[in-house]
């Protein structure tokens, strides 16, 4: 079992400069997300004497590092500070933060990139047909919105994108008008699987190990199904939580708007816009089940030499996250055969054994890391689909959502 002092946490200052590290907390809670922002939690005691370092009145716009096994899990900035005394007359330190990948979910993916927001020239930020990797098309995405190609005031300070290696599919055709970068990376990416069998691209904004400064990187996940399976019989698992859930969209109904040259909506013309996508459900728990969905493309010109390409991606994509949502929530027993951050990372493709079904052969999309001075690293590991975070969310709050996401795409559309 590992001891919280396996976490090294460093102190950074607002240029992104380590100086110094806290080696006395009493716990640190991280929560690692595939593809999405990850979050973390430290509490140490307030005579500490990593105190000053972590004070946002001697260190501002500071932040943390975390690193196990020498390599670093997540930094990222302090956005809590909060200090409490009690009545023994203990004290104590909570910071909390987003990891660096907050700032991909803070800047808009402009149509013209190049220029102001009063100044755009362009109706959409777009791609067509493209002969550079996936890999290649998301870091132009952040080097231009956010990295050293963006406008002064878009450029966050400190931040470098790493040189790509071209992993990926080419060919590949998009659109978009003020998403989040985050977003519009997420959907990039979980439509470029690689490798036999196919595995998937990662992303993260992450505190470069050599120098001071952050750095956008795209990593490329693993199959590790044989290697990395999980039962009780193995003693590798302690607990296990399974759900499955019906899929939202097995077929899509894609709408592609469109006018004819005078402006006067003609009914064939519109008929001839819509177009529909079907996906056989790999998971065998709601086998046959047909769930219709429409989805709203905007103006896509049929005689573009892209038209069918753009379709495809939005398509596919509607019916990946559509699909049945599978999840396991498991508290894994380390083994000196199969460890997190040595055997198995975030985003891997992982089998967990559990009853009344078949294997779950799927990606690992959180890690849930507690590392208290008194019990050591307790880990939560959650399994699942794309849409596994999306089966946690209560009924009435993902109908909300839905809306919401549909309102955002009417008002983003040209």
């Amino acid at each position: 079992m590992n001891g919280p002092r396996d976490l090294q946490v460093y102190v950074r200052n607002s240029s992104h400069q380590i100086i110094g590290q806290v080696d006395d907390f009493t716990q640190v809670h991280l929560v690692l997300r595939y593809n999405a922002v990850s979050n973390w939690t430290l509490d140490i005691s307030a005579t500490s004497r990593n105190a000053s370092l972590l004070s946002p009145g001697s260190n501002p716009n500071g932040g943390l590092v975390f690193r196990l096994y020498g390599m670093t899990l997540l930094s990222g900035p302090v956005h809590t500070f909060a200090y409490a005394d009690n009545e023994d007359g203990t004290a104590k330190l909570t910071l909390a933060g987003p990891d660096d990948t907050q700032y991909l979910a803070n800047a808009l993916v402009y149509p013209d990139p190049a220029h102001a927001i009063n100044s755009q020239t362009a109706s959409y930020y777009s791609v067509s047909a493209s002969t550079a990797y996936t890999e290649t098309l998301m870091k132009n995405l952040v080097n231009l919105n956010l990295g050293p190609g963006a406008i002064t005031e878009r450029r966050k300070s400190g931040l470098t994108v790493e040189t790509s290696a071209n992993r990926g599919k080419i060919g590949h055709s998009f659109k978009y008008r003020f998403e989040t970068v985050l977003d519009a990376l997420a959907e990039i990416a979980r439509g470029a699987p690689i490798g036999s069998p196919p595995g998937y691209l990662g992303f993260r904004v992450r505190q470069r190990d050599a120098s001071a400064g952050i750095e956008f990187q795209v990593f490329a996940t693993s199959d590790r199904r044989t290697t990395a399976t999980f039962s009780k019989g193995r003693d590798n698992l302690i607990s296990t939580a399974y759900q499955a859930q019906a899929p939202t969209t097995t077929y899509a109904i894609l709408g592609a708007g469109r006018e004819t040259v005078d402006g006067s909506e003609n009914a064939a013309v519109v008929a001839k816009a819509l177009f529909g996508y079907s996906r056989v459900d790999t998971q065998p728990v709601f086998p046959g089940y047909r769930v219709e969905g429409f989805v709203d493309v905007g103006e896509i010109d049929p005689a573009a030499l892209d038209a069918q390409a753009q379709l495809d991606e939005k398509g596919q994509d509607a019916l990946y996250t559509g699909a049945t949502s599978i999840s396991v929530d498991m508290r894994p027993q380390d083994t000196p055969q199969l460890t997190f951050g040595k055997d198995f990372f975030l985003g891997d493709q992982v089998q967990v054994v559990v009853p009344y079904t078949p294997a779950v052969q799927e990606q690992v999309r959180e890690v849930d890391l507690t590392f208290n001075a008194n019990d050591g690293l307790t880990t939560e590991i959650t399994v699942g689909t794309e849409a596994t975070v999306s089966y946690k969310t209560p009924g009435s709050t993902k109908r909300l959502n839905t809306i919401a996401d549909t309102v955002k795409k009417l008002t983003t559309r040209k």
